[in-house]
């Protein structure tokens, strides 16, 4: 599996639903909105998407499996910080049909983790079994 995992299909998808929002919003004229809300879940999203980014990135060219930092307490930070801030902030400064994108994100993320963890199993065997049995995936645990 390559550096991006399954972010292209995520993105396929949330993205083909966000290009669905906006052509139903124009149409429907919808304009139910939070955008100060929206806006501080997406800086404050951007801001920890980023330094998460950079620990991986780091990892991944040493050939490391990373479970330290954002990776200590759950397995898949980013996918949780894009799908519990990112496009959920951007979701609430748009608004209307926009306001659904997160539960396609979660849907398209849930079907196809699966894949990704997979094949970090097969590349870090026991390391990556020991490290999934004591982190949750996206929240963590108490």
């Amino acid at each position: 599996m390559r550096f991006w995992g399954i972010e292209p299909k995520v993105g396929l998808a949330s993205g083909s639903y966000a290009l669905l929002a906006f052509y139903l919003n124009g149409r429907s004229g919808m304009g139910l909105a939070f955008p100060l809300l929206g806006l501080f879940l997406l800086v404050s999203g951007l801001t920890l998407w980023l330094v998460c980014y950079l620990q991986v990135s780091k990892a991944y060219a040493r050939g490391e499996l990373l479970t330290k930092g954002c990776y200590s307490r759950v397995r898949h930070p980013i996918y949780a910080i894009w799908g519990f801030l990112i496009l959920p902030g951007f979701s609430l400064v748009i608004g209307g049909f926009m306001l659904f994108l997160p539960v396609i994100y979660w849907l398209s993320v849930l079907a196809f983790i699966g894949e990704e963890e997979k094949a970090l199993e097969e590349r870090f065997g026991d390391e990556w079994r020991k490290y999934a049995r004591r982190t949750s995936r996206f929240i963590q645990r108490p």
